[in-house]
Formats: C-alpha cells, structure tokens, sequence
C-alpha cells in the first residue's frame, strides 16, 4: 500500500482528500503548521490521522512517502516542501491528487460558480446517494448529519464544488480546469476574488475554459437569470439546459413558497409541472435545488424519488444554520460577497419574519478586505436593522490604498438609516444586551466565529431569550 503525505493537512478540502484517499486504500500522513482547529481537527481524529506539528525536513525521509500533497496555503520555501523536491518526490495540489487517484473512471459533476457552489454540490452529492446512485464527492463545508464534507461511493458519479480560485504555488491555474467535467452546473458568473483576478474580464475568462473543458457528449446546466453564466454558457460545445426564472428557461421556477421549514419549489419543465420541498431558505436556493433537479432528470433519474431525496436534506453546516430557536433566532451563514449577503438577509426575513435583523458581518475574504465592494456592502448591509462590523485578521497587510475602510462604511450604513459600530471587543454581550423577543441575530463570515456564539447564547438565556 502506497502512503502520501499531505503538506497542509489542517484545512478543511485537504482533510477531505484525506479521506477519499484512505478510502481509495492508500496510507496518509500529513502536517501541519500548528494544531489544527475543529472542524478538521475532528475530521482527521475520526480518520485515525494524527497530523505532525510543525514542517520538518526529517518527517520525509523518515515517512518515505510515495508522493507528496501540497495544501493551497504552502509556499515554496516550506522546509518540507524544499525536502520532497530534494528527494525527487512528485508534489501535487489538491486538484492534480484527485484527478489522479480519484477521478479516472468516473463521470465528473462538477459544480461551479461565484454563488451557491457548496449548497449546490452538497444537494447534488445527497440527492444521488438517496437515488442509490453512491457518488464520491468533495464539499466545500460539512454535511450538518455526518460532519464530514466527503464520500467514497463506488457509483459512476463524482459531484466536486468547483473552485475557480486558484491551485498551488506552483500551478497558479483555477482549480475547477483540473476536475475533467463530464457535466456541469453553472450558478452565476460575478467578480470576485480580486487578489487573484484583477478584472471580471479575467475570471470571466477561467469560467470560459472551465465550460470549454466539457465533452460534446457531456451536459452544462446553467442559470438563465444570471448575465454572466449565459455568457459564458456559449462557450461550450456540450449540451447546454436552463434554469431559472426566464421565460426561455428549460426549467423554469414558476414560485417559491417560504416558511420556517423551508421552500417550496414549484417548477415547470419539459414534461409539465412539478413541484419538491427542500428544508433550505430563499429564492437563491430554490434555484440551486432547480439546477439540481434539472441535471438529475437529464440524466434520467426518477422524479419522485428524486423529490423524496432533495426533502430531507440534512444541510451544510455554517450555511443557514441555526445555532439556537428560542424567542431570539440566531442563524450562521458563510455569506460574504455582497450579492450572498443581500440575497440572504432577505431570504431569512422571508421565511422567519423576525422583528429585526441583529446581523454580526465579518469582511474577511481575500476579495472583501479590499475597497472594491466598499459601495456595495454598504447598500446590502443596510438591510439590517443594526450592524455589527467585526474587524477581519489581516486587514492592515491589505494595501492602504486597497484597504476597505471600516469606519467610512460603518458612517455610509449608519447613513442609510441603521445603526451600525465597528470593532471586536465585547461583540456577542454586546448583541445579546440589544436582542429582543422576535430578533433574528444572524452571523455572516467565510469563516467561524468561533466562541462568541456560546457567549451569545449563554447570554440569551440568561436574559430569558
């Protein structure tokens, strides 16, 4: 049995690959900078895998692995990485590892988009292994029921989220051009990763090789209400089906139903109408479950059982997730681009109806640190009745001239009619002193929070909340 060592294990896509690798029958090692936090920690604990605190040149040639992983975050000068290339190990990323031993044999579903992939891909993994179709898959975030955000199914499928960030130090290359997609969904096409993209024209351009990638035999599912993803769309020679609102939709979304379990979707399609429940909120998801829909019965799948699987979808985790019902709701959500932020504020008003939204924002990603959105958070985030601005880790390594200025948009908000204050120190007594009976406090972030919530919560509960 061959062993590969994984250089970066603490992340959550490496912890995955970990895992599809086990499972594939290799032995995996793996090492870290410094202890990984929950929820890979947790993961890797349930793998049987300790990972190895601290990059050593000796863990190499005392692992002897056959090949070596390199995690997204490593740079070149890692002392591991230095010692795998002395040793003539071959180094793969993510993506190359599981083009490699992953996906030879199988038919690629490959999820992609700026908004929606994990909800999207994880919908997709779920509804196959409830058709019995048994997938492997690779999510960008847990599935609440397992914990876990891989599989290894023997089925002909592997559903993958992808990413159009890109590879490794040494393949500067998106992601998602290394997944060989036999079919595709494509949710929206808008720009984002601005350290990476330095213009829509150029991550438009990584969608269009992503679509062209796709066999004249294969399928593209695409978002017909979405600009770009029907620009796009045209740069592929597979068969292209739509989704959507539109009109000219092949599926088209005709309602969605809202309510504190969830949506009802109600579609019409070339065979008439139908119509499911999925326990997710919002109309931008009752278009990420429509896509699904649409790939799974173009490639034949039952429609009643197809139903019967997208009702009980156990989730992702930090995606809608509620944290605690009581008479305040507090929900988590990993939205952070302005249009995710804006489409789920008002999602949640919809189906719970609160009296207010408390909403805890955090502009933590690469691309929301930068002023690029600076106009356009403040326009979303004033759909909130109170903001909280949490001041993100490495904010002032992002250029001056670059940086979004906190202040300037917590005065740009509080200027469009809600109240909104920036800083980190005493944010969840801080939110549960405000909270009243029918509030929603909601959370947004690409990443946790961490132990502010059960400081919130404790909190509450005091307060009777």
């Amino acid at each position: 049995m061959s062993r590969i060592h994984i250089i970066g294990i603490g992340g959550i896509g490496m912890t995955a690959l970990a895992g599809l690798l086990k499972a594939r029958g290799f032995e995996v090692t793996g090492s870290e900078g410094s202890p990984p936090y929950p929820p890979a920690s947790q993961v890797l604990r349930a793998l049987g895998i300790e990972p190895l605190i601290g990059y050593r040149p000796g863990n190499l040639e005392r692992l002897s692995p056959a090949a070596v992983v390199v995690g997204n975050a490593v740079r070149a000068d890692n002392p591991e990485v230095r010692k795998a290339r002395a040793l003539g190990l071959p180094l793969y990323s993510l993506p190359s590892a599981l083009s490699e031993w992953i996906l030879p044999g199988r038919k690629s579903l490959v999820v992609a988009g700026t908004h929606g992939k994990t909800t999207t891909s994880a919908l997709l993994a779920h509804a196959l292994e409830g058709l019995g179709a048994e997938p492997a898959y690779l999510l960008g975030g847990l599935l609440r029921d397992r914990g876990r955000n891989f599989g290894w199914g023997r089925g002909d499928f592997v559903v993958l989220e992808g990413d159009e960030y890109d590879t490794a130090f040494f393949d500067k290359s998106p992601k998602f051009w290394h997944y060989r997609p036999w079919a595709a969904i494509l949710t929206s096409v808008e720009y984002d990763h601005a350290d990476i993209y330095p213009d829509y024209e150029s991550l438009r351009e990584a969608f269009e090789r992503f679509v062209s990638l796709l066999p004249r035999e294969g399928l593209l599912i695409f978002c017909a209400d979405d600009p770009g993803a029907r620009e796009v769309a045209e740069r592929t020679s597979a068969w292209k089906i739509s989704y959507g609102r539109s009109p000219e939709s092949t599926y088209r979304l005709e309602k969605a139903v809202f309510s504190p379990q969830g949506t009802t979707v109600r579609l019409r399609s070339p065979e008439g109408p139908f119509s499911f429940h999925i326990p997710l909120f919002g109309e931008h998801n009752a278009l990420n479950a429509l896509g699904v829909w649409a790939l799974l019965r173009e490639l034949g799948f039952e429609a009643e059982r197809l139903r019967e699987a997208l009702s009980n979808f156990p989730g992702v985790a930090r995606r809608q997730e509620v944290l605690y019902r009581d008479r305040v709701l507090v929900i988590d959500d990993f939205a952070h681009h302005p249009t995710a932020v804006g489409v789920t504020l008002s999602a949640l008003r919809a189906a719970f109806r609160p009296s207010r939204v408390l909403l805890c924002f955090e502009p933590r990603t690469n691309t929301s640190r930068r002023k690029v959105f600076a106009a356009a958070y403040a326009q979303v985030l004033s759909g909130a009745d109170r903001v909280w601005l949490k001041i993100p880790p490495g904010l002032d390594k992002i250029p001056e001239e670059e940086r979004l200025d906190l202040a300037a948009l917590s005065r740009e908000v509080s200027g469009k009619g809600t109240v909104c204050e920036v800083g980190n120190e005493n944010l969840a007594e801080s939110m549960a002193a405000e909270a009243a009976p029918g509030d929603l406090i909601l959370f947004m972030s690409s990443a946790s929070f961490g132990k502010i919530y059960a400081k919130l919560i404790s909190a509450l509960k005091e307060r009777g909340l």
